[in-house]
C-alpha cells in the first residue's frame, strides 16, 4: 500500500528548487521498480528506502544507504522531488500517479492532485497565530522529516520518530535575511549527541548521481545547530553528504560555544545570513525569552577564506531544522529582509581582509618551514655525505687486505 504522509490533496508554494511528496510502502524490501508520472507524462523513476543493512556504513557519514541522511531508518520511504522548472509542471492543479512494482509483479498505484503556486513569498513574513491554518502546508514546505501544527501551544513542531536532517522551509529564496522565532526543547529521555534545532538558511540538495532518484546532497549558507549539551555550532556546505564531488565542501565553526539548554523553557533566537559579492555570513544568539537579548554573538561564521573556484550560495531560504533526539517545537516566527548597512558592510570587508591576510601568513608559515626544512636536510646531508665516503673508503681498503691475504 503507498500512503503519502501529507494526504492526496496537496499544495506548494515557490520555497526551494523542488517540490516534495513525502510517503512509504509496506513492502519496502521487495521492491523492483518505482516511478510517478506528472500530468499523465513520462514516468519517472524515484528512490524507496530500503531495509538497513547491519554492519560498517559504507557510505557518507558511516551512513548504511545511499540516501544518506534523508530517509534514514525509514524502510519503505520515498521522498519525491519535483522540479520547479520542470516542463510538466503547471500553475494551479496537479495530478501525480505513482506506481510500486514488488519482486511478484504485483502493481501499487496512487493517484493524487497538488496546487502549485510559483509566486514568491514576500517579506516580512510573521507567523504568529498558527490556529489560522488549516494545512502546515499553508505555513511551509516540508522537505525531510515530518512537522505538524500543534494548536494547542500555537507552534510548529516535528513529529515522532524524529528523523536525521528534517528541514520545514517556510520562506522563499532571498539574498541577505534575518529570522527570529521562539523554540523549546525536549532532552527528557536519552537524546544522545542529536542536534535539537534550531533552523537554517537553506539553499538546495544537490545529486550523486541521476539514477539514485533521490538528491542526498546538503547545500546551506548558514545552518544553526545546538545539540542537548549545548554545544552550538553554525554549518556551511555545498553537497554535504556527497562522495568524489571535487566542488564539494563542507565547514562549520572551528571552536564550538556553548548554551545550557533545558527542557520546557522557552528560548528566543535571532539567525541572519548576509550573502553579498560572493560571500555568506551567518551568525546566531539564543536566550532565554524572559532574559535580555545578549550582546554578543553566540555562532558567527564566514566562508571568505574559499578557493575563488569552489561553487558559492547567492540565496537561501529559511527554515526549521533538526536532527535526531526528541521533537522541538518553534513558534512567533518572523523572517525580515536584512538590509546592508554601511555598518554591515564594513564588517564584511573586515572579514574577508583579515581571512586574507590570515592566508598570507599561513602561506608565508608554510615556506618558511620549507625553506627550514630544505636548510636542515642539506645540512645534515653534507654531514653525513663525507661520513659515508670515509666509511666506504675504509671498506674498500678493508675488501682489497681480504683479497690480497687470501692470493699469497
Amino acid at each position: 500500500m503507498i500512503q503519502l504522509f501529507y494526504g492526496n490533496q496537496q499544495q506548494f508554494r515557490l520555497r526551494h528548487g523542488d517540490i516534495n511528496i513525502l510517503g512509504r510502502t509496506d513492502s519496502p524490501q521487495s521492491v523492483k521498480r518505482a516511478q510517478y508520472r506528472l500530468n499523465g507524462d513520462m514516468p519517472i523513476p524515484f528512490y524507496i528506502e530500503p531495509a538497513t543493512p547491519s554492519g560498517e556504513g559504507k557510505y557518507a557519514w558511516d551512513c548504511n544507504t545511499p540516501s544518506i541522511f534523508r530517509l534514514r531508518d525509514c524502510p519503505g520511504a520515498f521522498n519525491i522531488e519535483i522540479a520547479v522548472d520542470s516542463p510538466n509542471l503547471q500553475e494551479g492543479l496537479n495530478r501525480i500517479t505513482i506506481e510500486i512494482e514488488d519482486s511478484d509483479g504485483e502493481i501499487d498505484t496512487l493517484t493524487a492532485e497538488f496546487h502549485w503556486n510559483p509566486c514568491k513569498i514576500e517579506l516580512p513574513i510573521n507567523i504568529n497565530d498558527l490556529n489560522k491554518y488549516e494545512s502546515i502546508q499553508e505555513v511551509g514546505q516540508v522537505v525531510n522529516g515530518l512537522f505538524e501544527i500543534d494548536r494547542q501551544r500555537n507552534s510548529i513542531v516535528s513529529c515522532e520518530p524524529v528523523g536525521a536532517d528534517i528541514l520545514f522551509l517556510i520562506g522563499s529564496p532571498g539574498e541577505s535575511q534575518e529570522a527570529t522565532y521562539d523554540v523549546e526543547f525536549n532532552l527528557h529521555g536519552n537524546c544522545g549527541n542529536e542536534y535539537a534545532g534550531l533552523s537554517d538558511f537553506f539553499f538546495r540538495h544537490e545529486e550523486q548521481s541521476p539514477e539514485l532518484g533521490i538528491k542526498p546532497g546538503y547545500c546551506t549558507s548558514g545552518l544553526s545547530t545546538i545539540s542537548p549539551a549545548g554545544e552550538a555550532k553554525l554549518w556551511m556546505a555545498i553537497g554535504d553528504c556527497l562522495t568524489g564531488k571535487d566542488w564539494a565542501w563542507v565547514i562549520h565553526t572551528e571552536n564550538s560555544s556553548y548554551f545550557q539548554i533545558q527542557s520546557d523553557t522557552t528560548y528566543r533566537v535571532r539567525h541572519q545570513v548576509i550573502i553579498h559579492d560572493s560571500v555568506n555570513w551567518s551568525r546566531y544568539k539564543i536566550w532565554k525569552k524572559d532574559d535580555e537579548e545578549p550582546n554578543r554573538w553566540l555562532c558567527d561564521m564566514d566562508n571568505a577564506h574559499l578557493k575563488h573556484d569552489l561553487p558559492k550560495i547567492d540565496k537561501a531560504s529559511f527554515g526549521l531544522f533538526q536532527f535526531g533526539g526528541n521533537p522541538t517545537s518553534w513558534s512567533n516566527i518572523s523572517v525580515r529582509r536584512l538590509e546592508l548597512t554601511s555598518e554591515l558592510l564594513a564588517e564584511l570587508v573586515c572579514k574577508k581582509t583579515f581571512r586574507s591576510i590570515q592566508q598570507k601568513r599561513i602561506q608565508l608559515c608554510i615556506e618558511r618551514i620549507m625553506r627550514r626544512a630544505k636548510n636542515l636536510y642539506q645540512k645534515i646531508f653534507r654531514l653525513i655525505l663525507p661520513r659515508r665516503a670515509t666509511l666506504h673508503h675504509q671498506k674498500n681498503e678493508g675488501n682489497n687486505k681480504d683479497f690480497i691475504n687470501k692470493n699469497t
